[in-house]
């Protein structure tokens, strides 16, 4: 290797260094707290991607059980599928909603700690459902648990956001 091609190595491999340092900066920037008043006391904004990580991880698994749907298909008829898919769609989309209006002061603090209760309900039903769906093979009562623990799956999804 010449001198110049080690010279025109090292710059790529320091360009590459500062593009990564960059957007790793500009996300630790982007996801710093702000704090304000919205009168019910100080709050700091929060990151959906940490909402997610607090009250969705079995959703989430779930989730990629249902995008994968080869683990859980054989399970579940097309409709199950179906609305299992729409309900967890429907959660997302709610819990983008929640951390968007708990930043802008459109969710209060005590609207926000419900919201998150019913986000833990629907993690823990998530669980169940996982639970099930991870077994090779179904007696008759699971399969019936299972497609009763997807109807409250997506009752509760369709109803976060009432009351």
């Amino acid at each position: 290797m010449n001198k110049n091609a080690k010279v025109v190595s090292l710059a790529a491999i320091a360009a590459i260094i500062l593009v990564i340092a960059i957007l790793v900066g500009r996300d630790l920037l982007l996801r710093r707290q702000k704090c304000f008043d919205c009168g019910d006391g100080q709050r700091c904004s929060i990151d959906v991607r940490d909402f997610t990580t607090k009250y969705s991880a079995y959703s989430l698994e779930l989730e990629a059980s249902v995008a994968d749907k080869a683990k859980i298909s054989t399970k579940l008829n097309p409709v199950q599928l179906q609305q299992l898919s729409e309900a967890m769609q429907s959660a997302r989309d709610f819990r983008h909603y929640v951390v968007a209006g708990y930043n802008s002061c459109a969710v209060s603090k005590a609207q926000y700690n419900q919201f998150g209760a019913r986000f833990q309900a629907l993690d823990n039903l998530a669980r169940e459902i996982n639970a099930l769906a991870e077994r090779s093979s179904l007696s008759a009562d699971e399969s019936a648990k299972l497609a009763a623990l997807i109807g409250q799956y997506g009752d509760l999804a369709h109803k976060l956001g009432t009351d």
